[in-house]
């Protein structure tokens, strides 16, 4: 029978654990403090999930037209990014529609 001891355990614990944050209570608290910004790029994920469905597309289709990894794209129809004006305008001009509406006067 193997028998490690308290400490065997932390250092292999240690061994596989990031060596960096992830950061995760950052990212909660920011999220926290902005509903109405979280809201909307939930809107907009659902939307680009939509429109990849109509187009017969899948997220890895549009990564390499965006050259972007697949991680990235997975990263924003998961409804939490905080999406750039340019990388909302890049995706519009690939699928082909209208993410944000912009009202001028």
């Amino acid at each position: 029978m193997n028998m490690q001891t308290r400490e065997d355990i932390l250092q292999k614990l240690e061994s596989v654990a990031a060596a960096e944050s992830s950061k995760w209570k950052e990212r909660a608290a920011r999220k926290a403090e902005n509903p109405k910004a979280l809201e909307k790029s939930r809107i907009i994920a659902i939307n680009i999930l939509a429109q990849l469905r109509k187009l017969g597309m899948s997220q890895k289709d549009l990564a390499e037209k965006l050259q972007v990894t697949p991680q990235t794209v997975n990263s924003w129809v998961k409804g939490n990014s905080n999406f750039t004006i340019e990388t909302i305008v890049r995706i519009e001009e690939v699928l082909g529609v209208e993410l944000i509406g912009v009202r001028v006067g």
